[in-house]
């Protein structure tokens, strides 16, 4: 093993943000990735990595205003290495205040002459100590710079909702993980308990009694409570569509793209919950119902058996399917149809930065499309007096409401029973649900 001294945090850092920013790997991945090679670091560099990587990317439009403040050279001129290196270091210098200036300052120039040809460490340094020296002075940031959001999307939000400051600065918020509390395995207050002993803060939410605010894990997978399917990590919004299912004991549901597997597994032990106590002996006399969760490919449904395997459900099943093809074996079997459709994935952004910049506008006109498309396909598979969910984890009303209004005029067959539209807060997500029962 080696030496966690011999570990520059900052170049490690550079290597996430350059693969996020340049090669276009999601964060999360290029994180998890990185500190699985590095578990051995302590806590406190581990925190360090997550903290300056993450936000930097939250923070990467306002970091290229603040550098084409100073810059005479403008930003896309910029050495591509030097221009991570800014960004870095300005986070650092503006979000981490409890790290000495002088010390972020000669490590992000030693660091530039090893990534970029070493003339421009004096552009760095140069760079760096007038903006400490003038305290951002030059600095003017338009609103959609002061929350990092790409001005495209900050102008529809202001457009569709009116309110493009709260929200965006909602994605800002540091919110922590929520947890949903296996009820099969466990009570809420025991898991509490649990995670209590393995040093992890634990806050209630008001929304549902089962679902959990935490804070304090370096390592997930080091949790023997996550290893045992003690619980599951899932946004509070997203855990509604389980709520809003009202799933019962004897139901079929077909989850259609169900990967990593959250909402299957909360509505399979949901099911779980409610057999019990109406169930024989040798359960011949109750048709016992099921969970049938389908994605695209082999990869998605094997995380999703993963899944089932640590939750250790046998009421869910996990197989192959293309939800934009229609399965005739499936026709008219669904009690509940879960469409958790591919979106922009606005809603999460407080969670995966990295969609302000991986995102464009023409892709939301793109993915509302694509989700007509499957429901028009999977709408098939609902039994008549059977519900579709319809959900997405976006704020756009293209993807959203429009889309369950087209579904309607176009399926008269169907009506609408319930939506909500979830807004990013400190505690949850953007989503979006609709209920849509087949009356014939």
């Amino acid at each position: 093993m080696s030496n966690q001294n011999d570990v520059n945090v900052r170049k490690v850092s550079f290597g996430i943000v350059t693969s996020v920013v340049e090669d276009g790997v999601f964060l999360n991945d290029a994180l998890n990735n990185t500190l699985v090679k590095y578990q051995y670091l302590d806590k406190q560099k581990r925190g360090y990595i997550t903290y300056l990587c993450t936000g930097v990317i939250e923070r990467l439009i306002e970091m290229d205003a603040v550098i084409s403040s100073y810059s005479s050279t403008k930003i896309n001129k910029l050495n591509p290495n030097i221009k991570n290196i800014l960004r870095m270091a300005i986070f650092e210098i503006k979000y981490m205040d409890y790290v000495p200036k002088s010390a972020t300052v000669n490590e992000y120039v030693k660091l530039s002459g090893k990534v970029a040809p070493t003339r421009l460490k004096g552009f760095v340094n140069g760079m760096l100590r007038t903006m400490i020296r003038d305290d951002f002075a030059k600095v003017n940031l338009k609103p959609y710079e002061e929350y990092s959001m790409p001005r495209w999307l900050y102008e529809r939000l202001d457009l569709e909702f009116g309110n493009a400051n709260a929200i965006s600065e909602a994605f800002l918020d540091n919110r922590g993980l929520t947890i949903r509390t296996n009820l099969t395995k466990c009570t809420p207050d025991e898991l509490r308990d649990i995670l209590n002993k393995e040093g992890i803060k634990v806050t209630s939410i008001d929304l549902i009694d089962y679902a959990f605010l935490v804070k304090g894990i370096d390592y997930l997978e080091k949790l023997d409570s996550f290893k045992k399917g003690l619980f599951y990590v899932q946004d509070v919004s997203s855990m509604m569509v389980g709520v809003m299912s009202k799933v019962t004991a004897n139901d079929t549901v077909i989850d259609v793209c169900a990967a990593p597997g959250g909402k299957s597994l909360h509505i399979a032990e949901l099911m779980k919950l409610a057999a019990q106590g109406t169930v024989s002996d040798t359960k011949s006399d109750v048709d016992m119902g099921k969970v049938m969760a389908y994605d695209i490919s082999e990869d998605k449904v094997r995380l999703i058996r993963d899944n089932i395997r640590r939750f250790g459900l046998d009421n869910v099943t996990a197989k192959v399917g293309d939800a934009l093809i229609n399965n005739n074996d499936l026709n008219k079997k669904a009690d509940i149809v879960i469409a958790d459709l591919p979106c922009s994935g606005i809603g999460v952004i407080g969670k995966k930065p990295d969609i302000k910049i991986r995102i464009k506008n023409e892709d939301i006109d793109n993915l509302a499309a694509l989700q007509f498309e499957i429901l028009q396909n999977v709408k098939e598979y609902v039994k008549p007096g059977g519900k579709m969910l319809y959900s997405t984890c976006t704020v756009s009303k293209s993807e959203n409401e429009l889309n369950t209004r087209r579904f309607l005029e176009t399926n008269p067959g169907f009506t609408l029973k319930e939506e909500k539209q979830y807004m990013p807060t400190a505690t949850q997500d953007g989503f979006y649900i609709a209920v849509l029962k087949r009356e014939a």
